[in-house]
C-alpha cells in the first residue's frame, strides 16, 4: 500500500510537471512525493533531430542505450530515493543514433542480460523488447518494471 502511495503520487506529478529537461521533471517528482515513503524515479526524453537521449535518474534505475552496432552505454542513475533523501539532480545527455533501443529497468530487473543472447531481438517492437526481458530477467515480482523505446525509423 505504501509503495502505491508513492507510484500514484509520481504518476500525478508527472502529469503535472513543467515543461523542462529530465532534471527538471525528476526534481519536480521529488518535492511532490515528499509526504510518500519515496521511490526511485527516472526520465528519458528522445530528441531525434539531435539525434540525443536526454536522462535524469534518481535511485535503483538501470538505463542502458544499445546501439544498432551492438554496443551498449549505461546511463547514470544518481542515488537517492525521489521523495526523501535530499538529491543532487543531474541530467545527461547521450548519443542516440537512429535505430537505438533505450532500455529502462527497475532493481527487479537483473541487469546482466547480454543483447548477444537475443539475436534479432533489438529489431523488434520495443513492447517485444520489454517483455522478453521481464520474462527472462525478472526476479522479484512486486518490484520488477523494463520500459522499451526507440524512435520510429
Amino acid at each position: 500500500p505504501l509503495a502505491n502511495v508513492a507510484a500514484e503520487a509520481a504518476v500525478a506529478a508527472f502529469r503535472s510537471a513543467p515543461d523542462g529537461p529530465p532534471a527538471v521533471v525528476v526534481t519536480h517528482l521529488h518535492r511532490a512525493m515528499s509526504h510518500t515513503r519515496g521511490a526511485a524515479v527516472a526520465v528519458a526524453e528522445l530528441d531525434p533531430a539531435a539525434g540525443l537521449l536526454r536522462y535524469a535518474g534518481l535511485g535503483n534505475i538501470t538505463g542502458t542505450v544499445l546501439a544498432p552496432d551492438g554496443t551498449r552505454r549505461g546511463l547514470v542513475s544518481l542515488p537517492g530515493i525521489a521523495g526523501h533523501q535530499r538529491p543532487t539532480v543531474r541530467g545527461y545527455d547521450y548519443p542516440f543514433p537512429s535505430g537505438a533501443t533505450l532500455v529502462m529497468q527497475s532493481d527487479g530487473v537483473v541487469d546482466r542480460w547480454r543483447a548477444e543472447d537475443y539475436p534479432g531481438l533489438f529489431g523488434r517492437a520495443p513492447v517485444v523488447v520489454a517483455a522478453t526481458l521481464l520474462r527472462d530477467a525478472g526476479v522479484r515480482r512486486d518490484d520488477a518494471c523494463v520500459l522499451a523505446a526507440r524512435i520510429p525509423s
